[in-house]
């Protein structure tokens, strides 16, 4: 207990001296007194300890027992203080040490807490792990930023696969890795093919060298009891896909016009339920249309007379075939016409207040906007045409509109639906009740069977909540029911006797994702990461069990083999540990609430380190490379200068973490080895302690919870708590196999400190 009330102690200095939740890139200001820790424990015997004492005046000490001594009492300046107390005889006891200035100002406080007499410190014992990893738990990689094998600055497959022994140490079971096709962005989320991989995670940076080292990673993952996922997204495909570029160059004659979600009116089309992306809603959740500018016939050559009307709230545009003479463009003008398809401004003339007017020979391939700036598009300065409202009918007013500001244009336009931005145009499945028998379903679908020959066992499916945008109803959880069954059974057909795993995001609270169930075998619980900052943060543990245990509960009542995929934070969330305040004590028992809960457990690329990153300043901060080896380069390249190199520190690394015995790194480690020893941790059932539980408002701080497995049973107790906890228990508490922070024992009486986690076997 001594040596780890020690490491305890120095993790916490070392927080201190970090400035503890400030960022690291800003100045710290350093009180005039401050200490490195709040709470000390001793254990019975008054075993001493340190506290280190940061001032810049002088001050003094104060007791508030007899029993507990601190040296030096007074000082000038910094002081380590020695803290000691007389042998306890009795129950576990607490008193406070105040230092003050000379002035009496300046109060900073700790309080000290003795084990009582006879406890023994708890030194877990866990059997021998057998080998067989039983833990569920998945590792998200951002395949970019994980590990760079060949040193370009970008990971790759050949970096992962040689960081598979660091991967396993960790206790890992699967891979979840970021999307691996060829796309546009750094992040692969709009994928320009499903049917290949993305050239620069390849060892010769070719197509083909991309797939030969992802064989070789399922291969070698396999070998070590690791499956991989692939992140698969079905709500929509990249722009620059040969798909939807077939339909941008012909979005009437294309072969692939019905990959995606199409109309000439879409306002008409909706109202009249023929969109069948809408699932039968009247609008959609998400998203919206985007005119197809070329191709069709949408535009127009020859001499026109242009007229805009600016005089009420609706400004209004009309166009007129003529034969009167061209004018020059007005350069004094304070309204402009932008003509496709050359891009090239005109300037109009007011020819009477607020009606500006124009003639023009146009030869356009698309058709023009009206904008009232000459330099920027910005601040609603760009107006055009309603979506499926934009087409001109010579002669009569047309409305115009500087939120969507649509091209205004001659012939019959076409738009496509997005439900992101206009580089991810929406994939069209048709009905939902029969989507498998779609175009876009069968192509996509066949590419997952060539990637299940590859060795893979599961997907990650990106945004399923909008896939139809009817994402309360039934047509998401129905297309996905459709989409898992034909997966599983190509899965099948390939040799496995075990089922394919397929996980979804439903990021829209637990009551609609429970209901997504119907539809696949396991989804994201978004609200998990919520109960754990609920526990640590507001020292509501007690409400922890239950809440969880009813989570999986709930996804059960809809699917008997449901999987609660549990989780911290993902790639688009602010980073754990920027809301557990950066505070390693925090950390480390988020860790092990989330390996000793119910659930398959995934952890985020650097969350074992103890990354932090808000998305404030761009989504990649809080997609950071992985830093290996306290002084090596990081695949940062794709993130370009969007990354805290002020966090990346040696401290941080891999290599500094697997030095420390302490470290936040071997706390999941630990947790994770002791989750892949007992089925009963792994895969039990969660069930709230018989006094310690959600009714009990006496112990707040307290989460405690069985895991039954047929015959074994396991203890799960965390103190979320600042100070130590006394706890009477009826069960035996004679096998602890893991802990974190300090605990003891006098009897069946466990003496549990702060932000400390105890598990035993029962």
């Amino acid at each position: 207990m001594k040596k780890l009330l020690l490491l305890a102690i120095s993790a916490v200095l070392l927080l201190s001296a970090c400035g503890g939740s400030s960022e690291p890139d800003k100045p710290s200001v350093v009180p005039a007194i401050s200490l490195s820790t709040t709470s000390v424990t001793l254990d019975a015997s008054g075993a001493v300890s340190t506290v280190t004492l940061t001032a810049n005046v002088a001050w003094s000490a104060s007791l508030s027992e007899n029993w507990v001594s601190v040296s030096p009492l007074s000082g000038n300046g910094n002081a380590t203080l020695n803290v000691s107390a007389q042998a306890n005889t009795g129950t576990a006891r607490t008193a406070t040490v105040t230092i003050k200035d000379a002035d009496g100002k300046l109060p900073r406080t700790f309080s000290v807490i003795q084990s009582e007499a006879g406890a023994v410190d708890i030194v877990p014992a866990p059997d021998a792990f057998d080998g067989t990893k039983r833990s569920g738990l998945t590792y998200q990689i951002l395949v970019y930023s994980f590990a760079d094998s060949d040193g370009d600055g970008v990971g790759d497959f050949k970096g992962i696969e040689s960081k598979l022994d660091y991967l396993d140490g960790l206790g890992v079971t699967a891979l979840w890795l970021s999307p691996a096709h060829p796309t546009s962005s750094y992040h692969g989320y709009d994928v320009n093919d499903y049917n290949t991989l993305n050239p620069l995670y390849g060892s010769a940076h070719t197509s083909a060298s991309a797939e030969e080292d992802f064989r070789s990673l399922c291969t070698a993952a396999k070998a070590k009891g690791i499956t991989i996922y692939m992140d698969y997204v079905l709500n929509h495909s990249g722009k620059d896909n040969e798909w939807f570029k077939s339909v941008l160059s012909n979005p009437t004659g294309s072969e692939y016009k019905e990959y995606y979600v199409l109309s000439s009116d879409p306002d008409a089309d909706v109202a009249a339920g023929k969109i069948d992306n809408y699932g039968g809603a009247s609008s959609p959740g998400m998203g919206g249309w985007h005119q197809i500018s070329g191709g069709g016939n949408v535009g127009y050559k020859g001499r026109l007379h242009f007229k805009l009307d600016w005089t009420g709230a609706t400004k209004y545009i009309t166009v007129t075939e003529t034969t009167d003479a061209v004018q020059s463009s007005n350069s004094a003008a304070t309204k402009w016409l932008w003509i496709g398809t050359n891009g090239h401004l005109e300037g109009l003339y007011e020819t009477s207040a607020n009606i500006f007017e124009i003639t023009l020979d146009v030869d356009t391939d698309w058709g023009f906007l009206v904008r009232t700036s000459s330099t920027s598009w910005d601040g609603g300065t760009k107006y055009g045409g309603k979506a499926g409202a934009s087409k001109v009918t010579f002669g009569q007013p047309l409305a115009l509109d500087n939120s969507t500001a649509s091209n205004i244009v001659f012939g019959e336009a076409t738009y496509y639906f997005a439900s992101f931005d206009t580089s991810m145009p929406d994939l069209n499945y048709g009905k939902y009740t029969d989507a498998k028998n779609s175009k876009a379903f069968e192509a996509i679908a066949k590419t997952v069977d060539k990637w299940i020959g590859f060795g893979i066992g599961g997907l990650r499916l990106d945004a399923v909540i909008w896939i139809y945008q009817s994402n309360n109803g039934n047509a998401n959880p129905e297309f996905l029911r459709q989409w898992y069954e034909r997966c599983n059974t190509a899965y099948h057909a390939a040799g496995h006797s075990d089922d394919f795993f397929m996980v979804g995001e439903t990021w829209l609270g637990h009551d609609v994702e429970r209901t997504y169930y119907k539809g696949l075998p396991s989804c994201f619980e978004f609200e998990f990461f919520g109960q754990v900052t609920n526990a640590i943060n507001n020292k509501n543990a007690n409400q922890f069990a239950k809440n969880v245990a009813g989570y999986i509960t709930s996804h059960k009542a809809v699917r008997s083999d449901a999987v609660t995929s549990i989780f911290l934070t993902n790639h688009d969330q602010n980073r754990a540990a920027e809301d557990l305040g950066k505070s390693a004590a925090k950390e480390k028992q988020a860790a092990a609430m989330l390996l000793t809960s119910a659930g398959k457990p995934y952890i985020y690329q650097g969350e074992e380190l103890g990354y932090w990153g808000t998305k404030s300043g761009g989504d990649e901060y809080v997609r950071t490379p992985i830093k290996w080896t306290k002084t090596g380069d990081v695949a940062s390249k794709l993130l370009g200068s969007k990354v805290d190199n002020s966090m990346l520190s040696s401290s941080i690394s891999v290599e500094a973490q697997s030095e420390t015995e302490s470290s936040l790194l071997n706390v999941y480690k630990a947790f994770a080895k002791v989750r892949n020893t007992y089925p009963a941790l792994a895969n039990g059932t969660m069930t709230e302690h018989g006094t310690y539980n959600s009714s009990n408002g006496t112990y707040p701080t307290i989460a405690c919870w069985y895991m039954t497995s047929g015959s074994d049973k396991m203890l799960v107790v965390h103190n979320t708590d600042t100070s130590a906890k006394n706890l009477a228990f009826t069960d035996d508490l004679s096998k602890p196999v893991a802990l974190l922070g300090t605990a003891a024992l006098r009897g069946n009486t466990l003496t549990i400190g702060a932000n400390s986690s105890v598990v035993f076997k029962l």
